[in-house]
């Protein structure tokens, strides 16, 4: 199959700041199968100057074997502007499938369907929900419900997301399958490996995050606070950068704790962090699936994920993981609810983890993924 990927969240070089790599594994898992993919990034230039994005120049940049053709649109994705790019950058290209990602991409993927009559498959992303349900931005919302409409096949990416998608559009009829994120079978057998031990008392906690309001990590530091009463050995070390970071550095001071900031690490050594702690949490508010959570769960580390956002329906609580409410008395029930477990009641629990990371792998994710794609575009 020929792909075109329609999203702002494909990164125009490696390491690009503030973009996740999770779309851009997948068009490489694509990729690897034999098939081609091409990506058009559409950006509206006021929402990259507000998430303080650089905005990058028009046209064709290479990304590994990706070819990414970068858009940058002064007002909100018009059918004129949008085809007079189109056919620019993709006039010679047949494409059998189009996948939209984001909601710039939705509003773009659906002008360019219609116009060439190319399947199209549309993701779900926390974003398109917050779009959808916001009335900052109340005028794209019908657009963008127009689009799931038009698509071939909804692709959310978790299972709340789809309860969610199901709410606000009640009426939608067309098929909703999930398309979920994996790590690396190697890497889970790898840390099959590992011979876990837990000693509730000596307990390490860590947190892999971006330090930004929706994170939650000031309820998590606080939560913390009312364990080490109880549990004075137990260490809590915050891996990521954001900016909240000094605020919450000064809140751990205030509140004479422990807490260790690691700043932005390298994903080898937070592997090697990853490998050395007991517990995972990040009790995020709205999180669309989070990769962090499935590389936790492949290390056998007991997770703690937000009810309803996430992984929540990947984690069973208190079987491979724990659901919690994200207020410091959730967090708080949740940490001290695992510190009560017997080492043997751990161990089975970080069993239970490894064997779902095997079952949701990235080779897994990708078959998944492409069937779907398969399915629905004919």
């Amino acid at each position: 199959m020929k792909i075109l990927l329609i999203t702002d969240l494909y990164p125009l070089f490696e390491n690009e700041a503030g973009i996740p790599l999770t779309i851009k594994d997948f068009a490489e898992g694509f990729i690897e199968r034999g098939h081609l993919v091409e990506v058009f990034r559409p950006n509206l230039i006021p929402n990259v100057l507000i998430r303080k994005r650089k905005l990058y120049k028009n046209g064709c940049h290479k990304n590994g074997d990706v070819r990414v053709f970068n858009k940058n649109f002064l007002t909100p994705f018009g059918q004129g502007s949008v085809l007079r790019a189109y056919r620019k950058y993709f006039k010679d290209d047949k494409f059998d499938a189009i996948i939209a990602h984001m909601p710039s991409g939705l509003m773009v993927a659906d002008i360019i369907s219609k116009e060439y009559n190319i399947p199209m498959l549309a993701a779900v992303h926390s974003s398109d929900i917050t779009v959808m349900t916001s009335f900052k931005y109340s005028m794209f919302k019908k657009r963008m419900i127009e689009a799931y409409k038009n698509a071939v096949c909804i692709l959310p990416r978790s299972f709340w997301l789809k309860d969610k998608i199901k709410k606000i559009i009640p009426d939608i009829e067309k098929p909703i399958e999930i398309i979920y994120s994996g790590v690396p079978l190697e890497i889970t057998e790898e840390n099959e490996k590992l011979e876990r031990t837990f000693n509730s008392k000596k307990a390490k906690i860590i947190t892999v995050s971006s330090l930004i309001e929706r994170k939650n990590i000031k309820n998590l530091i606080l939560a913390y606070k009312k364990l080490k009463k109880k549990n004075p050995k137990i260490s809590l070390e915050i891996i990521g950068d954001g900016p909240l970071k000094e605020k919450l550095e000064i809140l751990n001071l205030k509140k004479k704790l422990d807490v260790k900031f690691l700043g932005q690490m390298s994903k080898e050594d937070v592997y090697k962090k990853m490998k050395e702690a007991d517990i995972f949490i990040l009790p995020s508010k709205n999180e669309t699936f989070g990769m962090v959570y499935m590389e936790a769960l492949s290390f056998g580390m007991a997770v703690c994920c937000s009810k309803n956002s996430g992984i929540d329906g990947i984690i069973e609580d208190s079987k491979n993981g724990f659901l919690l409410k994200p207020n410091k008395k959730g967090i708080y029930e949740t940490l001290n609810k695992i510190l009560a477990l017997k080492p043997k009641q751990f161990l089975e629990i970080s069993r239970n983890a490894l064997t779902t990371a095997k079952m949701f792998s990235y080779e897994n994710s990708i078959k998944n993924y492409l069937d779907k794609i398969e399915l629905f575009r004919l």
